[in-house]
């Protein structure tokens, strides 16, 4: 619980959490001052709970803890959907296979930016269709026709929020209707009717969400999307491999040394690779035989059986969709950006927690194979190997005591460091993201490169400062233009200039 606690605060030092923070604080406080840009996934369900909470005295206590909730409540949910098909020990054996995840899966699953609404939403939609198999009839009628609506009009804010839940829910949604059709039995085709209303009503709700945000001056960026040519295929595969391997804490291994850490790591590929492989045959015995049954006009099956087969073919279809969906269509092979298919690790926990009460003889392998994941999440948990805050937190003293020296409280430096600082040092130093352009007017740099609020920088008559990381992506030197400053201090990879002015007045246009 300690390094929980740590972990969620140290989160914030993250200037993509970071952003997600204060964007709107900024807006209930000052405004926007223009058309405030974020990055390419609106995040529209985050904003909206910060906009509305931004004013409450424990606000920002409430925003660190809010994204871990979520994340909770989606192991929660996958749980109680197993629970219903196969019984309380394989639905804590599910919740816990989501919550014991591995550091470097927490680090976006309690973050506000990386995908946290598409998680229990797509545990959400999974719950839906097991619902639908076995309850459906007992519900009156009005709520059997108002659900499907609704549940659309939250899926629809949700994708239009992030366009990842059209490869985790919406796609594997669609075609678990479209498999539900190959039966003739009325339950099935029920099923397939609501769940296609659903997505009927979802898509125009997304695209109405996203032009209102538009119209009332939020800017998303393009989608980093490139589809990959065959060559690059086997490039990109490796790296969603090694993706994976971090996502079930392969990432111990040979490269992170520490008792037990190469054996853990090494167990931990051979369970997941295990645990994929399995997903994937049940997923494709499952549809098959569904299908087939339906076509020999023999399916007929109780609604438990009907539940359990959707609910695999929705979770295992999840995880091949998302996973696809990267692998053909990411941001190219530069980096593993685990968060587009973590919602295998759910898939997993909704699939192969079913197992666990068949009485095959090989069952036992569930338990084993969770024990060695859940101690490698456990081993990891206890050591520094994501402790992202460490270094900006050390340098965040040297800063914040420089600025008081100086009568400065407001400053400039590169997107990596900015808001991390202002966030993380409770707004003691307020320091804003530039990023390298070419400025014909004055200093060739501008506001950047997402997540920024225009009215950020607005000139004001004070003293400023410059931080230059030499480590950082953007300003690695000191721009020429900004004349001498005022004092000049070199600590670690950075140097801070103080200046008699505000930077700001220098900037050039922000792009777009």
């Amino acid at each position: 619980m300690v390094k929980l606690a740590h972990n969620i605060t140290a989160l914030g030092w993250n200037p993509d959490v970071a952003s997600a923070f204060l964007l709107p604080e900024t807006l209930v406080g000052t405004g926007t001052g223009g058309h405030t840009v974020l990055a390419s996934a609106g995040q529209w369900v985050p904003l909206w709970f910060g906009l509305l909470t931004a004013r409450l005295p424990l606000h920002r206590e409430l925003w660190d803890i809010a994204p871990t909730a979520c994340f909770i409540a989606s192991a929660l949910i996958v749980g109680w959907s197993v629970k219903q098909l196969a019984g309380t020990r394989a639905a804590v054996l599910a919740v816990l296979i989501g919550l014991v995840a591995s550091p470097i899966a927490l680090t976006f699953f309690m973050a506000p930016f990386s995908h946290n609404t598409v998680y229990p939403c797509t545990a959400l939609v999974g719950a839906y269709i097991v619902w639908m198999a076995q309850a459906h009839d007992r519900c009156p009628l009005a709520a059997r026709l108002a659900l499907p609506p609704l549940l659309g009009v939250a899926i629809g804010t949700c994708l239009a929020s992030d366009f990842l839940l059209a490869a985790t829910a919406v796609m594997p949604l669609t075609f678990t209707a479209i498999v539900a059709c190959t039966r003739r039995e009325r339950r099935s085709r029920l099923i397939a009717l609501s769940a296609l209303s659903t997505v009927a009503v979802a898509i125009p709700v997304a695209k109405l969400t996203s032009t209102t945000m538009g119209s009332l001056g939020f800017k998303t960026l393009p989608t980093p999307v490139e589809i990959a040519s065959p060559s690059e295929l086997p490039a990109r595969a490796q790296l969603m491999f090694k993706g994976l391997k971090e996502l079930f804490n392969g990432y111990l291994g040979t490269e992170a040394p520490g008792t037990l850490h190469t054996e853990l790591g090494l167990a931990s590929d051979v369970v997941m690779s295990a645990a994929l492989l399995a997903l994937i045959f049940v997923g494709a015995r499952t549809t098959y035989r569904f299908i087939a049954a339906g076509l020999r006009k023999s399916g007929t099956g109780t609604p438990p059986e009907l539940a359990r087969s959707l609910h695999i073919i929705f979770w295992v279809s999840s995880a091949v969709t998302a996973c696809g969906a990267f692998w053909i269509a990411g941001e190219g092979a530069m980096t593993t950006h685990e968060s587009y298919y973590a919602v295998t690790i759910f898939s997993v926990a909704a699939v192969i927690a079913l197992q666990l009460p068949s009485g095959a003889r090989a069952s036992w392998l569930i338990p084993a194979g969770a024990s060695v994941f859940f101690a490698a999440s456990l081993v990891g948990l206890t050591e520094d190997y994501v402790n992202i805050s460490a270094p900006l937190a050390r340098s965040a003293a040297i800063i914040t005591r420089i600025a008081a020296a100086n009568h400065v409280q407001v400053g400039y430096t590169n997107w990596g460091d900015a808001s991390g600082l202002t966030w993380g040092t409770h707004d003691r130093v307020i320091v804003r993201p530039l990023m390298q352009c070419a400025n014909p007017q004055g200093v060739d740099l501008c506001p950047g490169f997402q997540a920024y609020v225009p009215s950020w920088y607005v000139p004001e008559q004070r003293h400023t400062f410059l931080l230059v990381d030499a480590t950082g992506i953007e300003i690695r030197a000191l721009p020429r233009g900004l004349g001498k400053p005022l004092a000049t201090y070199a600590f670690g990879s950075m140097q801070m200039y103080i200046y008699p002015y505000d930077i700001a007045s220098q900037l050039g246009p922000a792009a777009g």
